[in-house]
C-alpha cells in the first residue's frame, strides 16, 4: 500500500530523519512511537504529502485513499450530524448527483455507486459513530459552531472515521476521550478493513488495538511486530544483547591494545603488533542504544500524616444557575489511600477534585481536613500559569529558598532535566516539559496528599512509565483523574465513579468497569467498504419486487401457524404421543422466529422504498 523510501528530513537545521526506509500493508495497524520531539506528528504530515521530504520519496500502490483527522475545524452552521458525513466527499457528490433530477447515464452510475457504498445507511452509521464517541441523540442536529475544543477534536475524529480511508493516519486520536468513548474507539479501529498508522501515548490502547510498532528512534524507524507489551519486551533484550556484546568487545579491545602496547617496538612482533593494530581501526564498535536515559521522578512522601486527610459528609456541589453536579458525597481519604476518580467527559471529576482540594467551596454538606494538611495539586492549567521568563532551576528556588543549589539539580536532573535543560527559560520548553517541571514541584514539599488531575497529557510513554513508577512507590495518599488505564491499574486500588449526580466507590476494578461501560455502549462497526460484486441499480419496482417476495413468504408462514395451532388447539391431538406434539411446537418456534425475520426486513424494505422515491421526485 505505501513504500517510504530512503526519507531524509530536517527541521531548523536539525535532523530528524535520515534515509528512513518502512513499509506499510492492508491490514496492518501499526503503533508509531518515540520520544516527544522524536518526529511522529511530522511523519504523519509527509505522509499526507502536507510537507515535502528533503530526500526521498513515498510510493503508494494505486490509488490509495489517506485519510486524516484535522487538527482545527471551522465555525461553520453545519449540524455535527452532517458535518460528519461531509467526512466522506464521494458519498456528498453522488448524492448531489442524484438529487438532480436529471435521469441520464451519468445519473444510473451514481445510483449503482451509491448504493455500492451502502449510501443509503451513511446517516445510520454516522449517527453510530457520534453516540460511540460520546455524541447524544440531540447533539446530531446542534451547529458546530458551539462545540467546544474537547468536543470538536472528536468530531473531527468521527469525520475521519467516516471517510472510508485506505490508509488513516491518527495523531493521539484518544485525547480529550473518556474511558468509554476509548473503549468504543478500539473495538472499531480493530475491525478496520485498510491500514492504520496511529500516534499515541496510551499503552493500553496501543496493546489493544495495533499489530505492529514502528518505533522513532535515532533518527530512523524501526518495525515490530506485535502489542506494544511485546515491542517492551523485545527492545529490553535487544539492549541486554548490545550491552552484552559491547562489554564482551570492549575486553577484546583492551587485550589487543596491551598487545600492540607491549609489542610494536620489538622488531620480532612488530608485525603482529602492527596486524592488530589495523584490527582495531577496522573494528565496527558495539555501542548500546542512544537515548536509553531512564528518568527517576523522585516523589518523595511524608514523613508523618493525620490519621484522616479529608472527610466529606452529605457534600453537593453546582454551579450557579445550574442543576447540582453532585449530592450527597461522603467519602474519606485516609493515609496511604490510592484512588481514582473515573466517569464520563463532563460528569464533573474536575471539579470534584477541585472541591477536595477546597478551591471550590460545597453548596451543601462538610468538608473537613486534617491538622497540618499538605495537598500537591496538579491541573493542565498551571502549565499556562508558569513564568515564561523564570527556568527550571529558578522556579523550584523560588519554592524553597532555603534549598541547597545542589540539592535543587541533584533532584530536577531525575525529572529529565540535565545541566543544560537546568537554565532554558520556561518559554522555550515543551508541554511535557513543563508538566513535569510542575510536578517536581509540587512534590518537591513531600505532601501528604497528591490529587492530580490529567498528568499523563504531553508526557510521552516513557516518561509515563516512569511517573508510574514513581506514584507506585510515593508513600502518601493519591487521588488521580485520568484516562490513562495502565496508570491506573499501576496505581490505584479504589475506584470513585462520579456520575448521575453522585460520586461512590465502585465496587469492582477498572476491567469489570470497562465491560460494563462497553456493553451499555452501541456496537462500534468499522465503516463498510466497496462490495466488489456490482449490483445493480436501486428503483421503486426492484424494492417494491423485494417487499412482495417477502409479504409472499409470510402469508405462508401465517397459514401455516394457523394449522399448527388448529392442532396444537385440538386435545385429541395429545392423544397420538408426545413426538409429534413436541415436533409441531419446533416448528411453530422456527415459523415465530422466521416471522419476526420477515417483518424487520420488510420494514427496513418500506424505508428503502421511501428514500428511492424521494430521490427520484
Amino acid at each position: 500500500m505505501l513504500n517510504v523510501r530512503d526519507l531524509s528530513f530536517r527541521v531548523g537545521g536539525e535532523e530528524l530523519f535520515r534515509a528512513v526506509s518502512f513499509e506499510v500493508y492492508r491490514g496492518q495497524r501499526i503503533g508509531l512511537v518515540g520520544r516527544n520531539g522524536s518526529g511522529k506528528s511530522t511523519l504523519l504530515k509527509i505522509i499526507q504529502e502536507r510537507l515535502e521530504p528533503e530526500e526521498g520519496r513515498l510510493e503508494f500502490a494505486g490509488a490509495v485513499r489517506v485519510v486524516a483527522a484535522a487538527q482545527e475545524i471551522p465555525d461553520t452552521e453545519a449540524s455535527v450530524l452532517a458535518f460528519t458525513l461531509d467526512g466522506d466527499p464521494e458519498l456528498r457528490a453522488l448524492e448531489e448527483t442524484l438529487a438532480s433530477g436529471v435521469h441520464d447515464e451519468r445519473y444510473f452510475a451514481a445510483q449503482a455507486r451509491y448504493e455500492l457504498i451502502e449510501g443509503f445507511s451513511a446517516a445510520a452509521r454516522a449517527s453510530q459513530l457520534l453516540a460511540g464517541l460520546g455524541f447524544s441523540q440531540e447533539d446530531l442536529g446542534r451547529p458546530v459552531r458551539v462545540l467546544s475544543g474537547g468536543w470538536r477534536m472528536r468530531l473531527n475524529l468521527a469525520r475521519a472515521l467516516m471517510a472510508r480511508a485506505d490508509l488513516l493516519l491518527l495523531d493521539e486520536p484518544t485525547n480529550h476521550l473518556d474511558l468509554e468513548a476509548i473503549a468504543w474507539l478500539e473495538q472499531y479501529l480493530a475491525r478496520l478493513d485498510g491500514a492504520l498508522l496511529v500516534v499515541s501515548h496510551d499503552r493500553d490502547f496501543l496493546n489493544t488495538v495495533v499489530n505492529r510498532i514502528a518505533t522513532i528512534h535515532d533518527r530512523t524507524v524501526s518495525l515490530y511486530a506485535g502489542s506494544y507489551d511485546a515491542y517492551v519486551e523485545r527492545r529490553a533484550l535487544e539492549s541486554a544483547q548490545r550491552e552484552a556484546a559491547e562489554s564482551k568487545q570492549a575486553a577484546q579491545v583492551e587485550a589487543l591494545e596491551r598487545f600492540v602496547a607491549r609489542f610494536r617496538a620489538k622488531a620480532s612482533k612488530a608485525r603482529q603488533a602492527q596486524s592488530r593494530l589495523k584490527m582495531l581501526e577496522r573494528m565496527e564498535r558495539v555501542t548500546k542504544l542512544r537515548g536509553e536515559v531512564r528518568y527517576t521522578l523522585p516523589l518523595k512522601g511524608p514523613e508523618r500524616a493525620p490519621d484522616t486527610l479529608i472527610a466529606l459528609r452529605g457534600v453537593a456541589f453546582g454551579y450557579p444557575g445550574t442543576a447540582p453536579l453532585f449530592t450527597g458525597v461522603g467519602l474519606t481519604i485516609a493515609p496511604g489511600d490510592r484512588v481514582s476518580v473515573i466517569g464520563r467527559n463532563g460528569a464533573g471529576k474536575s471539579t470534584f477534585l477541585k472541591v477536595l482540594l477546597g478551591e471550590l467551596a460545597a453548596t451543601a454538606g462538610t468538608r473537613t481536613v486534617g491538622a497540618g494538611l499538605t495537598i500537591g495539586y496538579f491541573a493542565q492549567h498551571q502549565l499556562e500559569q508558569l513564568n515564561p521568563q523564570e527556568t527550571p532551576f529558578s522556579y523550584l528556588a523560588a519554592l524553597d529558598p532555603t534549598a541547597q543549589p545542589q540539592s535543587l539539580r541533584d533532584y530536577l536532573g531525575g525529572f529529565g532535566f540535565g545541566s543544560a535543560g537546568l537554565e532554558r527559560a520556561i518559554r522555550g520548553l515543551s508541554g511535557g516539559e513543563k508538566s513535569r517541571l510542575v510536578l517536581a514541584g509540587l512534590a518537591w514539599r513531600q505532601p501528604h496528599l497528591l490529587l492530580l488531575d490529567e498528568p499523563t497529557n504531553h508526557l510521552d510513554l516513557e516518561m509515563r512509565e516512569a511517573l508510574s513508577f514513581a506514584l507506585q512507590d510515593y508513600t502518601g495518599a493519591l487521588v488521580l483523574v485520568s484516562h490513562d488505564r495502565h496508570l491506573i491499574r499501576s496505581c490505584a486500588d479504589t475506584l470513585w465513579v462520579v456520575g448521575g449526580g453522585r460520586v461512590e466507590e465502585y465496587a469492582g476494578d477498572l476491567d469489570d468497569y470497562q465491560r460494563e461501560t462497553v456493553a451499555a455502549a452501541p456496537e462500534a462497526k468499522a465503516a463498510p467498504k466497496p462490495k466488489r460484486e456490482r449490483r445493480p441499480a436501486v428503483s421503486p419496482k426492484s424494492v417494491l419486487r423485494e417487499q412482495k417476495a417477502v409479504e409472499a413468504r409470510m402469508a405462508e408462514d401465517s397459514a401455516r401457524l394457523s394449522e399448527i395451532d388448529a392442532v396444537l388447539g385440538d386435545p385429541r391431538a395429545y392423544q397420538q404421543g408426545g413426538d409429534a406434539i413436541k415436533a409441531l411446537q419446533a416448528e411453530r418456534v422456527a415459523i415465530t422466529a422466521r416471522q419476526e425475520a420477515d417483518e424487520e426486513e420488510w420494514l427496513a424494505l418500506e424505508e428503502k422504498l421511501a428514500l428511492v422515491s424521494a430521490r427520484l421526485s
